[in-house]
């Protein structure tokens, strides 16, 4: 027999596996044109007006942070800034979104046959619905050949925008690009990719 403090533990061990999911990182896309030679390039710089919106009209705190953090990725790769004569121009893009998921209760029951008549037991309950409001953030970052203007890699990063998120920009920003930049495989001036590190 399962005796409570069981039934506790087991419930307080399925909550750390969740939460510790939830903190494991924004989720990762990227795509790439097959057809571009990246052993092509060995220099970058940023698109005019990279991280602002159409209206804008100067650099925000934190699309400093997300160039700063973008050019510390490029440069570990072996790429040099180069304003003038750029092999590679980078733009980027933050937006953040008000979201809402919702699920409506749910009638659980008759499925109770391994009592197989031996007693009666209750016809069932409603699992309760919810609604879950959250603000997400998405952080785009586009590399182009300058020479064709064709966009060649791209990675996204979406997560939550929680409390912790706020209070910690910095640390925030760093970690969404190093996630992105862990899925680009390339090095400057080498055609073949990489082995990415494993997740």
């Amino acid at each position: 027999m399962i005796g409570l403090g069981t039934v506790k533990f087991a419930l307080v061990g399925a909550m750390a596996m969740v939460l510790s999911a939830c903190a494991s990182g924004p989720r990762i896309y990227t795509d790439a044109d097959p057809a571009a030679d990246f052993g092509q390039f060995r220099t970058f710089a940023f698109v005019d007006g990279a991280g602002k919106d159409a209206e804008a009209e100067y650099k925000t705190l934190s699309g400093q942070r997300i160039e700063d953090a973008i050019n510390l990725a490029m440069v570990s790769r072996g790429y040099q800034l180069d304003i003038h004569n750029p092999d590679l121009l980078i733009n980027f893009h933050l937006k953040t979104q008000e979201k809402t998921r919702s699920s409506p209760p749910v009638y659980m029951g008759g499925y109770y046959g391994y009592r197989s008549g031996m007693y009666v037991g209750w016809p069932g309950y409603v699992e309760p619905g919810y609604v879950d409001s959250y603000t997400e953030g998405t952080l785009n970052i586009d590399l182009v050949d300058r020479r064709t203007r064709q966009m060649v890699w791209e990675g996204t990063a979406i997560s939550r925008v929680t409390s912790a998120v706020r209070e910690a920009p910095n640390e925030t920003v760093r970690a969404a690009v190093a996630s992105i930049f862990a899925k680009y495989p390339y090095v400057a001036g080498n055609p073949i990719p990489q082995p990415l590190p494993q997740q």
